[in-house]
C-alpha cells in the first residue's frame, strides 16, 4: 500500500508498522486476561482487582515523561526494543509462575507494572520513529498505520485475550501475549534507523566562549552627541523667562 503521492514507504516503517501491532496486541490480551485470571485463579474481589488495574496505569502518570527524554536521548528502536523485551519477560514470568504453581495476585500485580513500564516507553517512542524512516509526502499515510494499528489491537486485543482465557486458561493467555511482544522485537531488531543529527552543544564553558566572541560595543562612539531642536527652543526660552523676572524685580526695588 503507497501512500496518495505515490511516494513509496520503506520496508523499515513496514516492521514498524506490525512491530506496533504485534505489541499494541500482547498489551491489551495481557490487560483484559490479567483481572479475569485473579479472580478465577485467585479469588479475587474488587480490592485486589483495582489494585491489578492500579499497577498496569501507575507507570503511565511516572514514567512517561522520563521515557519521553530517553528516547531523545537515546536511539528509539533501541529504546523500543528493550521496552518490549521487558515486557516480554513479564508476560512470560507470569507464564513460568503459574505453571510452577508459585504465582499470587501480588506477583502479577508487580509483574504487570513492570510489563506497563515498558508499554509507556514503546508508546511514547514509537510516534516519534516514524519522521526519520519515511518522507514528509508519505508521513501522513504512515501515521494512519500506526493508528490503525492501534485501534486494531485495541478493537480486538480484549476480546482475544477473553476467549483465550476461557478457552485454554489464563497462563495460556498470557503465553500467547508474550509470544507477541517476542515477535515485535524481533521485527523491531530489523529497523534502521537513520543517524540522528549532532545536538549543539551547551556546555557552560562552549557558551562562555560563544559570549566571549561576540563584539562589544565601543566605549567611545564616534558619532557625535546631538541634541533635540525642540529641547534646545524650550530650555532656551524658560531661561529668557527667568531672566526678565529677575530684571523686573531689580527694577521693582
Amino acid at each position: 500500500m503507497h501512500p496518495r503521492t505515490g511516494t513509496q514507504i520503506s520496508s523499515a516503517f513496514k516492521r514498524l508498522a506490525w512491530s506496533n501491532l504485534a505489541a499494541q496486541s500482547a498489551e491489551q490480551i495481557a490487560l483484559a486476561a490479567t483481572p479475569i485470571l485473579a479472580v478465577i485463579a485467585f479469588g479475587g474481589g474488587a480490592g485486589e482487582t483495582g489494585v491489578l488495574q492500579t499497577a498496569q496505569t501507575l507507570p503511565f502518570v511516572l514514567f512517561a515523561i522520563p521515557a519521553g527524554v530517553l528516547a531523545d536521548r537515546l536511539s528509539r528502536r533501541s529504546v523500543m526494543a528493550c521496552a518490549e523485551a521487558l515486557r516480554a519477560l513479564s508476560l512470560a514470568a507470569v507464564l513460568a509462575l503459574a505453571a510452577l504453581g508459585l504465582l499470587n495476585w501480588p506477583l502479577l500485580a508487580a509483574l504487570g507494572f513492570l510489563g506497563a513500564c515498558g508499554t509507556v516507553a514503546f508508546s511514547v517512542t514509537a510516534p516519534s520513529l516514524v519522521p526519520s524512516l519515511v518522507p514528509t509526502a508519505a508521513l501522513a499515510a504512515a501515521n494512519a498505520r500506526i493508528e490503525l494499528a492501534r485501534t486494531v489491537a485495541f478493537a480486538a486485543g480484549p476480546a482475544l485475550g477473553g476467549a483465550l482465557v476461557g478457552w485454554v486458561g489464563g497462563a495460556s493467555a498470557f503465553g500467547v501475549a508474550a509470544g507477541l511482544s517476542a515477535v515485535a522485537v524481533v521485527l523491531l531488531s530489523g529497523v534502521r534507523e537513520p543517524a540522528a543529527p549532532p545536538r549543539p552543544s551547551r556546555h557552560p564553558r562552549a557558551v562562555n566562549q560563544s559570549r566571549r566572541r561576540r563584539p562589544r560595543p565601543s566605549a567611545h562612539p564616534s558619532t557625535p552627541f546631538v541634541p533635540d531642536p525642540k529641547i534646545l527652543s524650550s530650555s532656551c526660552a524658560s531661561s529668557r523667562r527667568s531672566k526678565r523676572r529677575r530684571s523686573v524685580g531689580r527694577r521693582s526695588l
